[in-house]
């Protein structure tokens, strides 16, 4: 029974550090956006409320949204890695292809755990810094 406590535990540990970046927190730039009263006084008599919407917003940041957010910029960087046509033979790539299909579950898995866990910049951000 403590196993799942743990795996929660160490998930909402982990997960803090990308949520460190205020780009990843998605559900709660949206409720201090749309739900956050506008006066001090207000803020202050809405705290027994809002602290624990805030505490449930993050952890749903960290263990729902942003790691699903994450799915495209993994397969992107996955197909980026192992499948984006290079200056080879093709018997090259046909040696390759077996390797590769097997490589791509676990560079496609890595990468996701790396962008959910750590405040990875996303794909396009990455391309246009490339470019500049």
């Amino acid at each position: 029974m403590r196993h799942p406590r743990l795996l929660l535990f160490s998930s909402c540990v982990l997960g803090a550090c990308a949520m460190a970046e205020p780009a990843n927190r998605y559900t709660l730039n949206a409720m201090d956006a749309h739900l956050a009263p506008s006066s001090n006084g207000a803020r202050w008599a809405a705290l027994p409320l809002t602290l624990p919407a805030g505490v449930v917003g993050l952890a749903a940041d960290a263990l729902v949204v942003h790691p699903i957010r994450v799915l495209d910029d993994a397969w992107g960087d996955t197909v980026e890695y192992l499948w984006r046509p290079r200056e080879e033979s093709r018997f090259r790539r046909a040696v390759m292809a077996p390797v590769r299909g097997l490589a791509t579950p676990l560079v496609f898995v890595g990468d996701w755990l790396t962008r959910a866990v750590f405040a990875v910049p996303p794909r396009r951000e990455a391309s246009q810094e490339a470019d500049a």
